[in-house]
């Protein structure tokens, strides 16, 4: 990372989250170069490494040489990654388990989303675009063949955009695009509290041959102040049994609604609804 920060001191937090942005993207830890890009001691460095493998976001590996993200699903402080975790892991499971063998997928930042990329296995010989930092550092773990998009880091989820990301997703053709939204609702379409997801979410559907929205009830009627899609862009909504009735109001016909199961982590014999 060729990078070189203000003259302004960070905070240790925001230290802490460059060393994560760092190991996210590198998989690797070398001291010496850490502390010139934070313009700090060694030993600085080497204390809040040890702060966030206590805390359990990283794991070193080989003695400190690599690293790898532990907690990419929450890193630092996300007010959405344990609102209805339960939930969430069913919709995640539910679509996981319907992607078509072989396809390649955009994949959106987000903690929905997080769920989702813990069920894909590199037995579906997926190719999946992201840019999440974290979604990519922990499907490559995994070994899921993953490409992050590159770009700007400027969100609290640690998504990369701007004029890079937009590039390299323009790059690709994808079979499907599966993002998040925070907010759901017959006025207003799909809508974000951030202007660079809402971009990133517009960028990945105009991309994709269909748009997958994971959503639980939360998330029906709601409106952000930034602007993502209009519902017609969408083709399916997944969601839980609670929640289908009010997503079928608010989209009122313009795009599908599917119920993941009742029952967290098992389909109990239902058949899945294919994707393609």
């Amino acid at each position: 990372m060729d990078v070189q920060l203000e003259r302004r001191k960070l905070l240790a937090k925001e230290r802490q989250q460059k060393i994560l942005e760092w190991v996210a993207a590198e998989e690797a830890i070398d001291f010496a170069s850490m502390a010139k890009f934070l313009d700090v001691s060694v030993m600085t460095v080497r204390r809040d490494v040890q702060n966030l493998v206590d805390q359990g976001y990283m794991t070193l590996t080989r003695g400190g040489a690599s690293a790898q993200l532990s907690r990419a699903l929450d890193i630092l402080v996300n007010p959405r990654a344990s609102d209805s975790s339960v939930a969430k892991a069913r919709i995640g499971e539910f679509a996981a388990r319907n992607m078509t063998a072989g396809d390649v997928i955009f994949v959106g930042t987000g903690s929905t989303t997080a769920q989702f990329i813990q069920f894909l296995s590199p037995d579906q010989n997926l190719t999946v675009i992201t840019p999440s930092l974290p979604h990519a550092s922990f499907l490559a773990t995994k070994g899921v063949r993953v490409i992050s998009t590159g770009g700007l880091v400027a969100t609290e989820d640690l998504a990369q955009s701007g004029s890079i990301a937009a590039w390299s997703i323009s790059r690709y053709n994808a079979n499907m695009a599966v993002i998040g939204a925070h907010g759901i609702s017959q006025k207003t379409g799909l809508s974000e509290v951030n202007p660079e997801i809402a971009e990133l979410n517009r960028l990945l559907t105009e991309h994709s041959d269909k748009t997958w929205v994971l959503a639980d009830l939360s998330k029906a009627g709601e409106t952000s102040p930034f602007h993502a899609l209009n519902l017609e862009e969408v083709h399916t909504i997944v969601t839980t049994h609670d929640g289908v009735d009010l997503f079928e109001f608010e989209v009122a016909g313009m795009c599908e609604v599917i119920s993941a199961p009742l029952s967290p982590f098992t389909f109990q014999g239902e058949p899945l609804i294919h994707s393609f």
